[in-house]
């Protein structure tokens, strides 16, 4: 099963103009149960668009295995997310999982990006989430905000700006977490 979506613009304001495609695994689809491996199938092409550097490239969806740590994982070099095949995931988690394929990606263009750190991907993926697409009281290695959900992306991407002017090393991670009204 595959299928492809337009990308046109980025929540940050970044134009962009590609397509996006994605695409079920065979091992998914054949153990997923119905309603999870449909609500995947119609999440997908409203999260995608979220992400201008997944624009020309084609995301595989496959199945987490039993033993895995993690509610969800993704595979940035090979664009592969695994969710597990029983068990719906929360638009909080995919927009999480596919952030951490597009800073893939980003990286491999040379970008500033942080690849490997959760915290950075939480305010990244946030960052891009339409408000009304936030189904969780919480934000996947930070925490639950005080404020409210309507707030959380324009304050992650305050926090993304807050990064990129003052460098990596910034403390963007505890500004973003200070003004989410995330406690210690």
């Amino acid at each position: 099963m595959e299928d492809t979506v337009a990308v046109e613009y980025e929540r940050d304001g970044r134009d962009v103009v590609g397509t996006a495609a994605w695409r079920i695994l065979e091992h998914y689809a054949e153990h997923a149960d119905d309603d999870v491996l449909e609500t995947i199938t119609r999440r997908l092409p409203i999260a995608l668009p979220d992400f201008s550097a997944l624009a020309h490239e084609t995301i595989n969806v496959g199945i987490l295995y039993e033993n895995a740590d993690a509610a969800a994982q993704a595979f940035g070099y090979n664009r592969l997310l695994c969710f597990p095949p029983e068990t719906y995931i929360s638009n909080v988690t995919l927009w999480h999982e596919l952030g951490h394929v597009a800073i893939r990606v980003r990286h491999e263009r040379g970008e500033d990006v942080s690849k490997t750190s959760e915290e950075y991907c939480s305010i990244f993926s946030v960052a891009r989430m339409p408000p009304e697409a936030i189904d969780e009281d919480r934000i996947p290695y930070l925490g639950e905000p005080e404020v409210a959900r309507e707030e959380w992306p324009r304050i992650c991407r305050d926090a993304l700006d807050y990064r990129d002017e003052r460098g990596a090393n910034s403390h963007y991670i505890k500004e973003a977490e200070t003004r989410l009204g995330i406690a210690d």
